[in-house]
């Protein structure tokens, strides 16, 4: 029995002393075309939804609903379904050179990018842009922020 005890206080010990030594990652805000930050609403997301804007920004988040087959026709892609406040589903299509998300059914994830009318929705882009012509979009999962960069040498085979 102390031995358990130990061994628990030990491995209590390492983990908060790991996680002290981590930095936060600082997370970007959504900016839109302008530079404006976006809210991250879902009355923000109908208003996009019902709009004929050309190539607007969004940010959502919701729930993973769906993890979808990766698309490696072209350019490879991860692609799951993010389910918004349990009534809006976005179809999320994230370019696999700027890296794989770690995704889990269940999780919830804030992904910023461009929104397309397919289905209830898409968005794409949900990466920084290498060009510098578009909006940086980006996701997040349990804190972590994915897509600011390029990952160099990246082979997803």
């Amino acid at each position: 029995m102390k031995l358990f005890i130990v061994s628990s206080l030990f491995i209590l010990l390492s983990v908060t002393a790991t996680a002290k030594n981590v930095a936060p990652v600082a997370l970007p805000e959504c900016k839109d075309l302008r530079g404006s930050v976006l809210p991250d609403t879902v009355d923000q997301l109908k208003v996009v939804m019902k709009s004929n804007a050309s190539r607007p920004q969004v940010i959502a988040t919701g729930v993973v609903s769906q993890i979808l087959p990766e698309d490696h026709s072209g350019l490879p892609h991860q692609k799951y379904t993010l389910t918004v406040a349990g009534q809006i589903k976005l179809l999320i299509v994230s370019n696999l050179d700027f890296g794989r998300v770690p995704l889990v059914l269940g999780s919830t994830v804030s992904v910023c990018g461009e929104f397309k009318k397919v289905g209830q929705g898409m968005i794409h882009w949900t990466h920084f842009d290498p060009h510098g012509g578009h909006p940086d979009g980006f996701t997040i999962v349990n804190g972590a922020l994915y897509g600011d960069k390029e990952i160099p040498g990246f082979s997803n085979n």
